[in-house]
């Protein structure tokens, strides 16, 4: 569910828009950032995979002040597990918006971020069968994905280590069609994107709980459309295609279309 993202079409997206004579402050902030110095380390992939815990690039408001930060994607969630009597930590890719406040509720208020995608994958069950679909948008180049973030600190090495979880939302009518995975226990969902403009808004700090929870709904539909990929979980696939643009492109299944 909503493990795999895409970012390698970003700095094209975002270049382009510079030089078009945006005056939008995060794509400002980007250029000069990775484009015009490229003193920072922009992590573009073709798909990125969750599971793997990848690092992405990530944009903060931390003390008033706008950054990217790479962050590895999985937040770590604990609890009180009450049939073992133990505290449980799991790894979160994903945070749904309808928990967060209690999972999350020391850093959804303060600690809230923006990812950058091109796109994200979502797998369509048919026949016992899994179908990869690249959902991405209908006319801009990107999406902005919303999310949470957090600093540990590694008790070995004493570093900080920052990671990230994205939000998901119930899904718009599009992803619902997708995502049918008859297993998916709390059903269909669908990365929780943030419309461009109000993107800064996202991040501010002084929102409240109501604030925060306008954001929480299904992205139009028609800012987005969707296709067929390679199945690039296949071993075969995987190795081949994993940093190719194939793994984003059209793949025709006839099965599909009877």
């Amino acid at each position: 569910m909503c493990y795999w993202v895409g970012t390698k079409k970003i700095r094209e997206e975002m270049s382009r828009r510079f030089k078009e004579g945006t005056r939008d402050e995060i794509v400002q902030l980007f250029y000069k950032a990775f484009i015009e110095n490229n003193a920072s380390d922009f992590k573009e992939y073709y798909v990125a995979i969750g599971k793997g815990k990848p690092v992405l690039t990530t944009l903060v408001k931390e003390n008033g002040k706008l950054q990217f930060r790479n962050m590895v994607w999985t937040l770590p969630y604990s609890y009180f597990d009450k049939k073992s009597s133990k505290i449980v930590t799991r790894e979160l890719l994903n945070s749904m918006c309808e928990r967060v406040f209690f999972q999350h509720k020391e850093i959804i208020f303060k600690q809230r971020c923006i990812i950058p995608i091109d796109g994200y994958f979502e797998f369509y069950h048919f026949n016992g069968e899994n179908y990869p679909y690249f959902i991405n948008p209908s006319e801009r180049g990107m999406f902005y994905a919303g999310g949470i973030w957090d600093g540990k600190v590694n008790q070995e090495t004493g570093e900080v280590i920052e990671s990230f979880s994205i939000i998901t939302t119930p899904p718009n009518p599009l992803v619902s069609k997708i995502h049918n995975n008859p297993k998916a226990p709390n059903g269909p969902r669908m990365l929780l994107l943030i419309n461009q403009e109000k993107a800064l808004e996202y991040l501010n700090a002084d929102l409240n709980t109501e604030g925060i929870k306008k954001f929480f709904v299904p992205y139009d539909e028609k800012e987005m459309k969707a296709h067929t990929v390679l199945k690039f979980l296949k071993k075969e696939n995987t190795l081949q295609f994993i940093d190719s643009p194939k793994v984003q492109e059209y793949f025709n299944y006839p099965e599909l279309a009877a």
